[in-house]
Order: C-alpha cells, then sequence, then structure tokens
C-alpha cells in the first residue's frame, strides 16, 4: 500500500496522544475507572487493545515486507549532454530519449513483457472494421506536474506540431497522413490515409502540455528553456540542474511527481550525470561517482564491479548496426561490384571476437531472427573471401596500384569517407577494423570521427556522407518501410542509403496494409532478397543492452526491450531495500 507510511505515522500519532492522556491518570483514578466497567466493557476494551497493537504490527510488516520504503536517490551516468526532454525531438538523441522517457507519460507504453499497455490512455484503442479509424480515450483526472489539467487537447497539440514540417520533428513521417480530431475532453480519433499494420506503435509517444507550449513559434519552439526545464505528466519531474560557467550542462535531478497518475514512485529523486565520452563515464562508474550505468554496445570491462555491488541486467533489443552506403552521392559506392567486394571483404567473426568479446550476435539483414519475416537464407548466402572480392573488382575494371596499394578505375580512385559516431570506443575500433578489412583489397577508407549531436546534424540530416556506420532500431514491429522505402530517402526519413526499388516500395507497403501474418512474411522474405542482391548496406552486428544497478535496487522487472529507454517503463516501483 503506498500510504503505508502516512498510516504508520497516523498510527503512533494516536498511540502517543494515547499514552499522554493515560500518563495524566493517577493511580487510583485508573483503578476506579477499571472497577466502575462492566463485564462486557471490560472485554470491549481489552478486544479494543488487542485490535490498536496487531493493527499497527500488520502496518510495520506491510511497509517493510509488501512494498519498499519511499525515499532515496538513484544517480546514473550518460554519454552526452542533454538537448531536448521533448517527445516531439528527443527520439534523435539517446540522451534526450532516456529522459524524456521518464519526465513524459505515453498514450500506450510496452509493459515488461514487451506489449502495448495503456499509460495515459484509460485503453487499447478502438478501431474501425477498415482499420483507419483509431479511437482513443484518456484516464479520468490525469494532471502534469505543474498541476494543470491534461485533456484531449493536449493529445491534439502534441500531434498537430509533429505533423508540422516547421517544427522539424523526426517522427513527422509516422503521423503525416494522419487526421486527429477531438470528440471529447477525454477521447480522441485518429483517421489514416491507408491502413497500416503497424500504426498502433506510434501510440508510445510521450504528449507535451498545450498550455505551456502553445505561443511559441516554430522557430522559438527548439530554442525554448522548457526544452530542459520539461513539464510532463511522467513519474520524475525536472527539480534542478547545474552547469560549468561555461553554460555545460553536468547534472540533472529529477523529482517524484506528487500528481502521476499510477501514483507517486518510491525514489524522492533521480540525478543523471553527463560525461563528453565512453572513458570518462565509465571512470566515473568504477569510482562510485555514479550507481547506475547502461550501454550499448557491451563492453565488459565496464561491468567489472563485484556482484556483491551491482546487478546486471542483459536486455535484447530488436537493433542492428550496418555500415549504409549513399548511392546518390559517392560515384565509387554506386558500383555494385565495390559494394559487393566491400560485402565479402567484411569479417563479422573477426569484429565481434575481437571489439565485442563475443557479447554480440552477427546481422545480416534488415530483419533479424525471431522477428517476423525473418529470411534464413539471407544468412546462408553471406561468407568472408578476399579471394573472391578480388576478382569481382578485377573484372569490373578497378586495377590495384602496387605503389599506393590503392585501386583505381582509370582516373577514379577506390576511396571513400566512413563517419561514425565516437560516444562509444567500440564503436570507432568497429570502423578501425573494417577500414582495415576493406584495404586489404585495395580500398582506401578515410574515418570520420563526430559526436552523435554532429553526426545527425552535419551528416544524417544533410546525407552528405559517403558511408556512414551507425545503428537501426527496428523496434516492436518489424516493418522495414521508415529505413527502406524511397519515400523516406530524405530527412526526416530513416532510409540513410537512399535505396529505390519500385519492387521494394510495393512489397513494403503492401506489407504494412495487411492483417495477414502470411501476406508479411511472404512480403518481407522476398524484400530481404532484393537488399541482399543490392547491398545498400553491410549489416554487422545485433545488439545486446547492459545495464547495471546497485545490489539493493529493486522493484525491476526487465527482460526484452525495444529501446534502450525502455528501460525506464517500472521506475516508479524502484526502491532500495535493505
Amino acid at each position: 500500500m503506498r500510504s503505508a507510511w502516512l498510516h504508520l505515522k497516523n498510527f503512533f500519532s494516536h498511540v502517543i496522544e494515547g499514552l499522554r492522556q493515560f500518563r495524566q491518570l493517577r493511580r487510583p483514578q485508573f483503578v476506579h475507572t477499571i472497577e466502575t466497567f462492566s463485564k462486557r466493557d471490560l472485554y470491549l476494551a481489552l478486544t479494543a487493545a488487542i485490535l490498536l497493537v496487531a493493527s499497527g504490527g500488520f502496518l510495520i510488516v506491510q511497509l517493510f515486507t509488501s512494498h519498499g520504503p519511499y525515499g532515496g536517490e538513484l544517480t546514473e551516468g550518460l554519454l552526452g549532454e542533454p538537448q531536448f526532454i521533448n517527445p516531439v525531438y528527443s527520439s534523435s538523441n539517446s540522451t534526450d530519449s532516456d529522459l524524456t522517457r521518464i519526465v513524459f507519460a505515453q498514450l500506450l507504453a510496452y509493459d515488461s513483457a514487451g506489449n502495448l499497455s495503456p499509460d495515459l490512455a484509460d485503453s487499447l484503442p478502438e478501431i474501425s472494421a477498415d482499420k483507419k479509424t483509431f479511437t482513443l480515450k484518456l484516464k479520468a483526472n490525469l494532471k502534469w506536474q505543474d498541476g494543470a489539467a491534461l485533456s484531449a487537447d493536449d493529445v491534439i497539440f502534441t500531434i498537430q506540431t509533429i505533423q508540422n514540417p516547421e517544427y522539424e520533428s523526426p517522427l513527422r513521417p509516422n503521423w503525416i497522413r494522419v487526421k486527429v480530431q477531438k470528440l471529447d475532453d477525454a477521447t480522441v480519433q485518429f483517421k489514416l490515409g491507408e491502413v497500416s499494420n503497424s500504426f498502433v506503435n506510434n501510440f508510445a509517444l510521450g504528449i507535451i502540455p498545450k498550455h505551456l507550449w502553445e505561443n511559441l513559434s516554430p522557430q522559438n519552439f527548439r530554442l525554448s528553456d522548457q526544452n530542459l526545464r520539461a513539464v510532463g505528466a511522467g513519474p520524475f519531474g525536472v527539480d534542478s540542474i547545474k552547469k560549468t560557467a561555461d553554460g555545460v550542462i553536468k547534472s540533472l535531478r529529477l523529482k517524484a511527481n506528487p500528481y502521476y497518475h499510477q501514483g507517486r514512485p518510491y525514489l524522492n529523486y533521480l540525478t543523471f550525470k553527463f560525461y563528453g565520452d565512453y572513458d570518462t563515464l565509465v571512470a566515473a562508474y568504477h569510482g562510485r561517482e555514479v550507481q547506475s550505468l547502461g550501454l550499448l554496445p557491451f563492453d565488459k570491462s565496464a561491468f567489472s564491479l563485484s556482484r556483491n555491488l551491482a546487478q546486471s541486467y542483459q536486455l535484447n533489443l530488436p537493433q542492428y548496426q550496418a555500415v549504409f552506403f549513399n548511392l546518390a552521392r559517392n560515384a565509387v559506392l554506386k558500383s555494385k561490384a565495390v559494394r559487393q567486394a566491400l560485402w565479402l571483404a567484411t569479417d563479422r567473426d573477426e569484429i565481434i571476437s575481437k571489439i565485442y568479446a563475443g557479447n554480440v550476435a552477427p546481422a545480416f539483414g534488415p530483419i533479424q531472427p525471431l522477428s517476423l519475416g525473418f529470411n534464413p537464407a539471407i544468412e546462408q548466402s553471406v561468407h568472408y573471401s578476399l579471394g573472391e572480392a578480388a576478382m569481382i573488382l578485377d573484372k569490373a575494371g578497378w586495377v590495384m596500384d602496387a605503389k599506393t596499394g590503392v585501386r583505381a578505375k582509370g582516373k577514379q580512385v577506390l576511396e571513400f569517407n566512413l563517419v561514425t559516431s565516437g560516444n562509444l570506443v567500440l564503436n570507432v575500433q568497429a570502423a578501425q577494423m573494417l577500414q582495415e578489412q576493406w584495404n586489404k583489397i585495395g580500398a582506401k577508407i578515410n574515418l570520420i570521427i563526430v559526436s552523435p549531436r554532429q553526426l545527425h546534424d552535419d551528416y544524417i540530416k544533410g546525407r552528405t556522407f559517403d558511408a556512414i556506420l551507425t545503428s537501426e532500431n527496428t523496434g516492436a514491429d518489424p516493418d522495414p518501410f521508415p529505413f527502406w522505402h524511397t519515400s523516406q530517402s530524405h530527412d526526416p526519413g530513416l532510409n540513410l542509403s537512399g535505396f529505390s526499388s519500385t519492387e521494394a516500395d510495393k512489397l513494403l507497403t503492401e506489407a504494412r496494409q495487411t492483417a495477414d501474418n502470411n501476406v508479411r512474411i511472404r512480403d518481407y522474405q522476398r524484400f530481404q532478397e532484393i537488399i541482399n542482391g543490392e547491398l545498400p548496406a553491410i549489416f554487422l552486428t545485433r545488439s545486446l543492452y547492459l545495464y547495471n544497478v546497485p545490489q539493493n535496487l529493486q522493484g525491476i522487472n526487465l527482460a526484452n526491450i525495444y529501446y534502450a529507454y525502455e528501460r525506464f517503463i517500472d521506475i516508479n516501483q524502484w526502491y532500495f531495500g535493505n
């Protein structure tokens, strides 16, 4: 019972008051009072005393066994500083996504079993017979962290903000052809332009307060201080921010939300400390500067603390790491022969064993094992052969220069840039190993290592890279449409290679519009064959997320998650035990 502490306080207050009154009685008065009791009154008094003691004992047992005590503070380390604690923007930055998941409540949320369940919504949405209309009703008496009422107006405002291209939300492709309207203060209706089998997953969306954002222009929206001093309806709200003299955010403290619709969280505070690079973050963890740490990809040196001091959760993610070739930018990479040779010269086993210590699995295509429509034949076709790679390049006219060790075709040199994020040392090491592997067949690779923000703003957004090593998370549904359909080739779409295929587009559209899983499986398996034939990307590894927390932190129920930030799905239930 969440109010156990309050009940216990009231109980002892009454006991103390009773004892105070009792002390005021003189012994003769007490004896005289007892003598005036009838036998029935005496029995009633004794029964009341026994019940009083028993009820106090029950409260104590309930408080310390059924639920953890309120209070305490958890400190976690994160890579990079926050920029947008705002669900409209947060999906492009992992630090922002972590904080947004805690500060903002969602319409629907994934539970510990990986299923969508109501959060702000009172129930799962009602879906019309033609599967184009979704009706969603909110819970009663919802409040923002500032105490204002949360209603259908806030939901509509959030969706329309995302849909407006002036706000540049990366979520816009999910909502671009959706009409949203208010039926009443608690009910919202969504009408789709076409059937989308995976659309329901879009309701795992944080809602922002209209009364705080509606008067900001699109230009001021991204610049507003409210992107950091955010007000949501999630379990914790922003309490304080600490910055250096030059404005760098060092830490952010969140405070338990007393208005949270699932009840006040057990922990009083969450503090997040921000670090600019991987090594500093790991050093802070080992130095006990932070209590919890989650990293992707897995580096066992970061998790070497004694199990007496930490408990570790290994969480599967539907996420793959790949090198995406920009087919529209670099003339060298437009050559299918070059892409085939690079594919044959990629030794995944070496990358997995030497860099990831065997703690990730190989990836061979855009749909992962155990996902709907996975094609096992793709994995069987993948192999490593420097000899075959050399033969393909020779046949295509790429001649090796004996002096430089680099191939050329006429005046065109087999050279391109590979950009990746330097926030994780293993990411950089993977890029360096690819550079070495591809150099063996005469390809010159220039590495460009940048921050996560630079990667997005300077390279992904404008598609200004030759090749990029990064990760893509397919989420709860394996639908590859957002990552590979021609319409998603430009920002904010996620088709990084600019891959375009009339047949693939038709398959992806049909698969997302049907509820027949047999059709989806057929379409997805053929789609993988097309990708495997064209090679717009080289798939490397599948991800594992490891999360370390203090040994005495209880109430955590984690197994598989769709996104790293979903490790906080039940954070309102976490508490420190004895």
